[in-house]
């Protein structure tokens, strides 16, 4: 573009502009900018340095307005400079920004013909990184990487560290839009680090923002929150519309989290940020955000929210507003909208290398499918259905995203019927972080809605609870203690009939037999009439009896201990039947990555099943005899057996520091314990903490010859004294 100068009294005012940016003065460069006339046309090596740091700071429509002003003669090949394809590249990556692909692509193409022609690395630099997000908008993810490849050589070459940041900052952002999250961090890392070393707040931001979405990838909520909230201070102590960015990313950590007021919050915050500079990244997520919170409470807003998401143009292409629009439909009862939008959006993901999106596509055209045909109930297609679902929890495993997996494992369980699976994935999300709002957010749990609330639950293990249709049972209802003891008895055999007799003994020791079976029998007419206060089904449909047993009817009674027990015994097969290997390093092992993949979400599971154990089988003293201790010691057994295969797994993987906490709460347990002893000193070693490995080892050895046990000879390595 050319265009006149106004004489040299106009050029002037512009000669304080370039000294202040000259000096690193950049709040002055764009105080004085603000006072010339919009009329005044820029250099180009003005303009496009202006351009960079109104960009950087989220003003985009004041970074776009210095382009249009820059002095270019593209038509004369021979003036061709490296400032005039800076100010193409500039201009590129703005109109990037606003959605404006079209004319992202026409102005990238142009800025690497000047700047190829000019022969100087930063301006190529600037133009293989417009390239690259020209490519990204195309969903062109080898163009992308390519050209980004290219930028990165040039920048190294031109010795352009603030462009060697920038570059790693989207890097790292293309990485996490495929899903590909620990390298993510990686390549932020470095980023953060350079952007520490230079101290350019605002790409440092900017590190820090893409590395809190690698981390919530990773399922890593409190890292997540952590550089978020680091990211948003800086923008927001720099005045820049670049905290909507922010603002997005905290918003959708609680919307994970089904923390959705304060989701809500965030998001509307961000609309008011990003509608000024149009800035379309923003605007996007932060409609679609409100749509999927919304659908519940106001479907209205929801449809409209996602309306004006899916009409914006988006640099990053239509996955995030086309997911929630098909959430919001699936979850509002339109599974062929929901269909039709997770059809495209699974086709658009693959093509654009988005595993993340592809993933969540999957699960979303699966449970439309499984709404939109009557036939899917059958027992052929909810394999099917189930075969669909494990693909995409392969997805979420390869990238290591443990909500998207814990989500997947709850889908396939409620598909399959599987409460114990459903159990322990709904304890993962309760680990990760997920709050009962999490089930009114457009998406797969809102989906397949919360567990059902059974009609009977009674918690055995730590405090007895009994609740109906999930509202506790006051004790005044009970008439009496015993009546809750009897409950108790029965409920801690793990579904399995009780003989009257032996009931009747423990809760009557001293009374002649037939005098406490004849007080059994009003005990038993007690409690059903506390468990169905209004006598709306048979007297055995919770608890059964027969003239010489009693128990309890799991179909319609959920209890804690039974719960437990399944689970446990399924993850210590689970545990078994899996070789731990050490995850793998030096060259790229996928098989080995695979079995670390397992091998973690076998730790999860085990610490799922751990978690369930909210104490000893009717621990409160009031109930003796071995109607209760053997149940007890059998589940206390199974515990403490799930903690060791829990503490060894992770030493196995090199997770040391989880280990060492898992052994010493075994050994404050039980102080005899051998394996969780030599455990915990193999751990402490891991670690390089030889000292109180020692120490250790040496409580070890004095608790077995209390007990008459020779310790093992020799301490795992770095336990035992150090000689020179």
């Amino acid at each position: 573009m050319t265009a006149d100068t106004g004489g040299p009294d106009m050029l002037d005012v512009l000669v304080p502009i370039e000294a202040a940016i000259r000096d690193g003065q950049y709040d002055e460069a764009l105080r004085q900018l603000a006072a010339v006339p919009a009329a005044v046309p820029l250099p180009a090596a003005l303009a496009w340095r202006l351009g960079v740091l109104l960009h950087q700071r989220g003003r985009f429509d004041a970074a776009d307005s210095c382009y249009q002003r820059a002095e270019l003669d593209l038509d004369d090949q021979h003036r061709a400079s490296a400032d005039q394809a800076q100010v193409l590249a500039g201009w590129a990556a703005t109109r990037w920004a606003k959605g404006d692909q079209v004319r992202t692509r026409h102005l990238a193409t142009e800025a690497v013909r000047v700047a190829e022609q000019s022969g100087d690395d930063a301006a190529m630099a600037a133009a293989y990184l417009a390239q690259a997000l020209a490519a990204f908008g195309d969903g062109d993810r080898a163009g992308n990487e390519h050209a980004y490849a290219r930028a990165l050589a040039a920048a190294e070459r031109a010795g352009d560290f603030g462009q060697q940041l920038r570059i790693r900052c989207n890097v790292g952002s293309r990485l996490v839009e495929e899903g590909r999250y620990r390298p993510a961090v990686e390549e932020l890392d470095e980023a953060v680090r350079l952007g520490e070393l230079l101290g350019h707040q605002m790409l440092l931001a900017l590190a820090l923002h893409n590395r809190a979405e690698a981390w919530l990838g990773l399922g890593d909520l409190r890292r997540a929150r952590s550089d978020a909230d680091e990211a948003l201070a800086r923008w927001q102590r720099a005045g820049s519309p670049l905290a909507a960015f922010g603002l997005t990313l905290t918003a959708r950590v609680h919307r994970v989290r089904g923390a959705t007021q304060q989701a809500v919050a965030a998001y509307r915050a961000a609309l008011a940020m990003g509608e000024p500079d149009g800035n379309a990244q923003v605007l996007v997520e932060a409609c679609a955000g409100l749509a999927r919170i919304s659908y519940a409470d106001d479907p209205v807003a929801a449809a409209r929210h996602a309306e004006r998401a899916l009409s914006m143009p988006s640099a990053a292409g239509p996955t995030v507003a086309e997911l929630a629009a098909g959430w919001v439909a699936l979850c509002s009862g339109d599974p062929q909208t929901a269909l039709r939008y997770g059809e495209r959006v699974r086709s658009e993901a693959g093509r654009r290398r988005d595993a993340a999106g592809l993933a969540e596509a999957m699960e979303l055209v699966t449970l439309a499918a499984h709404r939109t045909s009557p036939g899917t109930n059958s027992t052929r297609a909810v394999r099917r259905l189930l075969a669909d679902l494990a693909e995409a929890a392969t997805i979420w495993a390869e990238l290591g995203n443990e909500f998207g997996l814990a989500t997947n494992a709850l889908l396939q369980a409620r598909l399959s019927d599987d409460r114990v699976a459903e159990e322990v994935a709904y304890e993962r999300l309760r680990q990760i972080g997920v709050q009962e709002g999490g089930w009114h957010v457009a998406g797969p749990l809102a989906a397949i809605g919360p567990t059902p609330v059974p009609e009977v639950e009674v918690q055995t293990l730590g405090q007895f609870t009994v609740r109906l249709a999930g509202t506790p049972v006051p004790v005044r209802s009970w008439q009496s203690r015993k009546a809750r003891d009897l409950l108790s008895m029965v409920a801690g055999q793990l579904g399995k009939p009780v003989a009257r007799e032996a009931l009747a003994t423990a809760l009557w020791p001293q009374a002649r037999t037939e005098v406490a079976l004849r007080r059994l029998s009003v005990l038993i007419s007690t409690v059903r009439g506390v468990l169905d206060p209004d006598r709306r089904h048979p007297a055995d449909r919770y608890l059964a009896t027969d003239p010489a047993t009693v128990r309890i009817d799991p179909a319609h009674v959920a209890v804690d201990a039974v719960r437990f027990y399944e689970a446990a015994r399924a993850a210590i097969a689970a545990d078994s039947a899996s070789t731990p290997k050490a995850p793998p390093s030096g060259s790229p092992d996928p098989a080995g990555a695979t079995a670390a993949d397992g091998d973690t979400r076998l730790v999860s599971r085990l610490e799922a099943v751990v978690a369930m154990y909210t104490g000893d089988l009717c621990d409160d003293g009031e109930i003796v005899g071995d109607a209760v201790w053997r149940p007890r010691a059998v589940l206390a057994d199974l515990h403490r057996e799930t903690i060791h295969r829990l503490a060894r797994r992770c030493l196995r993987l090199g997770r040391a520091e989880a280990a060492i906490g898992w052994y010493l709460r075994l050994t404050a347990e039980d102080g005899y314990d051998e394996p969780a002893h030599l455990g915990l000193v193999s751990a402490l070693s891991a670690v390089g903490r030889h000292g109180e490995a020692s120490r250790r080892y040496q409580e070890y050895a004095a608790r077995m010859r209390e007990i008459g046990v020779e310790p093992a000879t020799s301490a795992p390595p770095g336990a035992g004294p150090r000689r020179a």
